[in-house]
């Protein structure tokens, strides 16, 4: 499966592609602790291709509603990594109660994780309007600076309408996750691996995954302009406050360099 991340023995194909495995990310190192599946199959995709193709700026976005917190651990330290969660956090109280805004990394990875920590339940439930302003105003713009090499998508569709509020409660459509997958095709030229991961109601997994690998190939799939211009609710104003606040705060996101990012960087998207 491992062999699957590789385009060839020396380089990337730089068309898109999607790898999916049954895995999960919410596991402590490689191996599980937490989650419900034996191996981080991102992460060990993520080391393979530091190790064996020397690819040296790695994203890896994921948008599961339950926090990565293997996946953090693994890359805590790692500034080659860029790891950016999307998941319900409620203040800690949502499984696995890791993921808080203030988790940023350390070391020499400071500044290099990034949790999007949805705070405030289901009163409403976050949706599109919700993950296009996260995208908008966190995701991307953080993802333009870092310019990856290659993006790694832990792909878990738990976020997806049709889950009940104890597994996410979210309503996130399957076009929105397709719209999102074609936004992070604008990185690393277009080398995007999308991971199948977490997820329990079939029909929502079946629609978001046929939505995401109809973008990888290429396929149009606009987004109403009326959901495009939809106002994020109240707590996902809130919650993306905070992560810019927060973040505006930590180190620059290109290694070597002396660029600082503070407060003043983030106007234009606020």
């Amino acid at each position: 499966m491992i062999q699957s991340e590789k385009s060839s023995s020396d380089q990337l194909k730089k068309s898109p592609k999607c790898f999916y495995s049954p895995v999960s990310r919410q596991i402590r190192g490689f191996i599980f602790k937490l989650g419900f599946c034996f191996f981080n199959s991102v992460a060990i995709a993520a080391k393979q291709l530091q190790q064996k193709l020397s690819v040296t700026k790695i994203l890896i976005v994921d948008w599961d509603v339950h926090h990565g917190n293997g996946t953090q651990e693994i890359f805590y330290n790692d500034p080659s990594v860029l790891y950016i969660s999307l998941h319900r956090y409620d203040n800690g109280n949502f499984f696995p109660g890791s993921g808080g805004p203030t988790e940023v990394g350390s070391g020499a990875g400071e500044g290099f994780n990034v949790n999007v920590a949805w705070t405030g339940g289901l009163e409403p439930p976050m949706g599109d309007a919700e993950y296009l302003a996260a995208f908008r105003t966190v995701v991307m713009p953080i993802a333009r600076e870092f310019s990856p090499d290659v993006v790694l998508v832990s792909s878990g569709f738990d976020a997806a309408e049709g889950h009940p509020a104890p597994l996410g409660g979210y309503k996130v459509t399957a076009k929105c996750f397709g719209f999102l997958t074609r936004q992070l095709m604008v990185l690393a030229g277009g080398r995007v691996v999308l991971a199948l991961e977490g997820g329990h109601d079939l029909t929502a997994i079946c629609d978001a995954s046929e939505a995401c690998v109809s973008a990888l190939l290429g396929v149009e799939d606009p987004f109403p302009e009326e959901v495009l211009l939809q106002k994020p609710n109240d707590n996902a104003v809130l919650s993306l406050q905070r992560v810019l606040q927060i973040q505006s705060e930590s180190l620059s996101l290109s290694p070597g360099s002396d660029c600082n990012y503070g407060k003043s960087r983030w106007c234009r998207f606020v």
